[in-house]
């Protein structure tokens, strides 16, 4: 049975696109969030590993990007309740029955304006008539860096800056030369300079025995460790035929491979169905959850304290502690004399930055069933409430940007709840007639969400004995908002089959919904599909190759409601100052212009499918082509300037995503000796085809000025920059080629795109794209007798990455650490280098930093995901301590990535939006996981 929109279906009689995730292939997975055990297992589904932090989530889409501005994120339904991704870190892989995937409009328009994206369906496991069993499972282990980045040592270094400094004033100083002393360089640009003995007579890059005896400091050995991951579940189920129950408690204990983050887990789910009466069931579903979190500061600019970017970019001499050991020191205490970046403590913004989130979340689903001749009446109730409490710390002992310690102290509390309740209730009516089966299917739901969120923060603290908001001197901000929206829905579903060999099914949802503008608040979405068995036919009968054939096409309409904001169709205010009298008073301003027309996000698609079976079912393909344009896009468009606004919002953008998919599900060999195989294909093109009534580009910044660009007839969120198309060799080179008024004989060559014989920004072009070519996953399972070995492999070919981290330790300046890609840099014409590292400048020229191709590099990877070895203990053996079953398995997670990606992940993003994907800006890296681990029934 297949798991559909508010009930099931025979998987022969499913005419939609739904694939189901095979739960059996992520038993020995070692994993604290469940989404990341779905990468590669379905095709149509792109599961991104975008960081590795414990419990970190990953990004999930299905077919495509389906929006611009709105979200792009499926429909997550975990026993009938509605929640978001962030879910799959409170559950645990073996709670969960199944997770079945829709994904073509025919199955998620029943979902309506929620279910454009697609829709995960996820059902938990539930008990069984019988004596009371008790399961445990077990494993422990540990997780390490899969993957270290190459940097230079202090010697590299200092013959790399010192090169840097001279090249700056030897460009910038008439009549200098690389002997003058540091005293005869101007003081006006301190980068002329390097360390020569002046600052510390070990710090010298002039007395070659000096810089021998260097210290080189590992920082990411420093930030990194080997981490425990230990769980701990136990379940007991059973009942009779009145009454069943699933009880089920577990703890997870993940830290995570930088210092200090860890993950501690305590979840407890109960599942309890009763029959009152032959016709008469209730049921109920309650699971707490409760998390405890030591995040890190990982991400992101070193002048901010993140501790990727600070490992990577301190010089490699820059000391961790200062001469006594009492306080953190940094690279600002060589910076000053020589105008280098005051690069943060690596490690210091581990232990000097606490940051603790506590979670709380309770999932509730009950449900009454009455069933009365081909009659069935359904009402659910679901309730989630879930609170999260953020506290930290920055300490006096923090070394900041160009700060050594004591620095101010700052301490912040947030804390946030959301609650939201569901109610459905459907009729469903169920027929056969000699040949004729009819299954009719109508309900009304209604929900509401409500959000509140409340900020403190702190400073002028006294001391750091008391890191509490109550010990801080100032308040410097306080902040708190409240949200809220409702919907109510009206639906229907049709199906129809003849013999099960010719199928149709039809749906219609009617959705109001609080978000949209009081013009437009109601949508409809209707779908349908018919699907021909071919195999029942006469003519087949003689052809003994293929034992199931299953023809289905389908067509519908859904839509998208996960905007950034429940009021966006409201004029708001915000507040905002005026004049009273002379005096400045509080006040509120129009903050933005409502739009009471706007409306759905709509998506219609169309698939075409096969399902086939050869040779008894021992090979199962799928194959799908769909297509899905989502017009009524939020945008941005300009409005007159006499309205007090530039832009205002309207639906009126638009894109495509069409695609193929393939899977296979082969049992290659049975007997004594079984060898299974899945495998899964994707193909995915996107296009934008109108951004708005002047169809001007979607230029987006993700931290460092436009770094993406969105255009009609390309994908959404191309990687925008200058295309570097070599190095300039010498001076005769550069007078004949059009070059930056700055530019020397080394630096970096850009292609002219218009072509104007100029290099500006007008020659700024596309020079990437985060999607894939396609992705794909391959499982081999193998069993012999009592042993078990599954080996998982998944990965993507094409695609892009902007390593937007190299600005930092590939910028070829000298103040930073760097690559060891720049020991092939540009150092004269009879020293060409690569033809792609320009030469070392602490004073850049030629535009070099600008946003490049030469910092955009293959996403392709592949990836041993998981592999497993098990071992059954005999029957025999386990009789005599009464135990009915029990495994041990070994198993591997990460095991390793073939890729050529400099940094940690090739997976990687910082700024998950659609239009600023792609960007690595130093992000917590995946690990390698080790575990041993039990499993016991009795």
């Amino acid at each position: 049975m297949i798991v559909v929109g508010y009930g099931t279906q025979k998987k022969r009689n499913v005419t939609a696109a739904i694939s189901s995730v095979p739960m059996a292939e992520m038993r020995d997975m070692p994993i604290s969030n469940v989404a990341t055990g779905m990468q590669g297992k379905i095709p149509g589904v792109v599961v991104q590993q975008t960081g590795g932090a414990p419990g970190a989530t990953p990004a999930i889409k299905v077919r495509g990007f389906g929006s611009i501005t709105a979200g792009t994120n499926p429909l997550i339904v975990v026993d009938g309740n509605i929640v978001d991704a962030s879910i799959f870190s409170n559950l645990n892989s073996t709670d969960i029955q199944s997770i079945d995937v829709l994904k073509d409009a025919s199955s998620t328009a029943i979902y309506g304006s929620k279910g454009s994206n697609g829709v995960l369906i996820v059902t938990t496991k539930r008990g069984k008539s019988g004596k009371t069993k008790f399961n445990a499972d077990v494993y422990t282990g540990f997780q390490e860096l899969s993957k270290k980045i190459d940097i230079l040592n202090s010697q590299q270094f200092a013959e790399f800056s010192k090169e840097a400094s001279n090249n700056a004033y030897l460009d910038n100083v008439p009549g200098a030369s690389i002997s003058d002393p540091n005293s005869a360089r101007p003081s006006s640009f301190l980068r002329y300079r390097y360390p020569r003995g002046d600052l510390f007579s070990w710090f010298n890059f002039d007395d070659p025995q000096k810089v021998a005896t260097m210290p080189t400091y590992d920082y990411q050995d420093m930030i990194f460790r080997k981490g425990m991951i230990n769980n701990y579940q136990v379940t007991a189920s059973g009942g009779n035929d009145n009454a069943q129950y699933l009880v089920t408690g577990g703890y997870l204990k993940q830290d995570g491979i930088i210092e200090r983050s860890t993950l501690d887990r305590y979840s407890v789910r109960a599942n309890v169905d009763i029959n009152v009466s032959e016709r008469f069931k209730l049921g109920a579903n309650i699971n707490p959850v409760y998390k405890i979190q030591n995040d890190v500061n990982s991400d992101g600019h070193w002048a901010n304290n993140g501790i990727i970017n600070a490992a990577l970019s301190s010089v490699p001499m820059a000391p961790i502690w200062n001469d006594d050991h009492s306080a953190y020191s940094s690279q600002a205490a060589l910076a000053g004399p020589y105008g280098w970046a005051g690069v943060t403590n690596p490690v210091a913004n581990i232990t000097e930055n606490p940051n603790e989130l506590i979670t709380t979340n309770l999932l509730t689903n009950v449900y009454a069933s009455y069933n009365w001749k081909d009659f069935t009446y359904r009402a659910t109730g679901n309730f989630n409430v879930g609170s999260t409490r953020r506290s930290s710390y920055k300490t006096s002992r923090l070394p900041l940007n160009q700060l050594l310690p004591p620095t101010q102290a700052v301490g912040a509390d947030s804390s946030d709840m959301t609650t939201s309740w569901l109610f459905n209730q459907t009729v469903n009516y169920s027929k056969t007639a000699g040949s004729h089966n009819f299954d009719v299917l109508v309900g009304m739901e209604a929900y509401k969400l409500q959000y509140q969120k409340s900020t403190a923060v702190g400073t002028a603290y006294a001391n750091d004995v008391v890191p509490t908001l109550n010990a801080a001197g100032l308040p410097s901000s306080v902040y708190s908002f409240k949200t809220a929206n409702t919907s109510t829905s009206y639906f229907g579903r049709a199906t129809y089959n003849y013999k099960e060999k010719y199928i149709a099914n039809v749906s219609l949802r009617a959705d109001g919904s609080s978000i949209f503008g009081t013009r437009n608040r109601w949508g409809v979405f209707p779908a349908g599909s018919v699907g021909w068995v071919v195999t029942e036919e006469p003519f087949m009968k003689n052809v003994p190759v293929i034992s199931n054939a299953k023809l289905r096409v389908s067509y519908g309409l859904a839509g998208n409601n996960q905007f950034s904001g429940d009021y966006p169709y409201l004029a708001t205010l915000a507040a905002d100052n005026y004049s009273f009298n002379n005096s400045l008073v509080n006040g509120l301003g129009a903050a933005s212009l409502g739009n009471p027309q706007l409306g759905w996000e709509k998506s219609k698609q169309f698939d075409a499918g096969a399902d086939i079976g050869l040779f008894h079912e021992r090979i199962v393909i799928g194959i799908d082509y769909y297509k899905r344009n989502t017009d009524g896009l939020l945008l941005a468009v300009n409005v007159p300037t006499l309205t007090g606004f530039s832009t205002a919002i309207k639906n009126i953008g638009a894109m495509e995503n069409k695609g193929w998919e393939f899977s296979v599900a082969s049992r290659n060999l049975t007997g004594a000796f079984t060898w299974n195989t899945n495998a899964a294909l994707s193909f995915n093109r996107n296009t934008v085809t109108a951004l708005g009534p002047t169809g001007d580009p979607i230029r987006s910044n993700s931290g460092v000025n436009e770094t993406n660009i969105t255009i009609i007839g390309k994908p959404i969120g191309n990687i925008y920059g200058y295309k570097q198309i070599g190095i300039f060799q010498n001076q005769a080179d550069l007078d004949k080629y059009p070059h930056d008024a700055t530019s020397r004989p080394g630096d970096v060559k850009f292609e002219d795109v218009n072509k104007d014989g100029k290099i500006t920004a007008d020659d700024r072009t596309i020079i990437g794209n985060s999607q894939p070519d396609f992705i794909y996953g391959l499982t081999n399972t193998f069993r012999y007798r009592n042993f078990d070995l599954m080996v998982a492999i998944q990965g993507q070919q094409g695609g892009q990455i902007l390593n937007l981290s190299r600005r930092f330790f590939e910028n070829v300046e000298g103040s930073q650490n760097q690559l060891t890609t720049v020991l092939n840099r540009w150092q004269s014409e009879d020293k060409p280098g690569n033809g792609i590292v320009p030469r070392a400048n602490q004073r850049t020229t030629g535009n070099n930093n600008a946003i490049s191709s030469r910092w955009v590099e293959d996403a392709s990877y592949l990836r041993i995901q998981n592999v497993s070895i098990g071992y059954q203990l005999p029957e025999k053996l386990l009789q005599h301590i009464r135990i009915q079953q029990a495994r041990i398995y070994l198993s591997a997670q990460n095991l390793y990535t073939f890729t050529n990606y400099l940094n940690y992940n090739p997976e990687v993003s910082n700024y998950e939006g659609a239009l600023t994907s792609g960007i690595d800006y130093g992000r917590y890296p995946l690990a390698r996981t080790f575990v041993v681990g039990v499993n016991i029934g009795f």
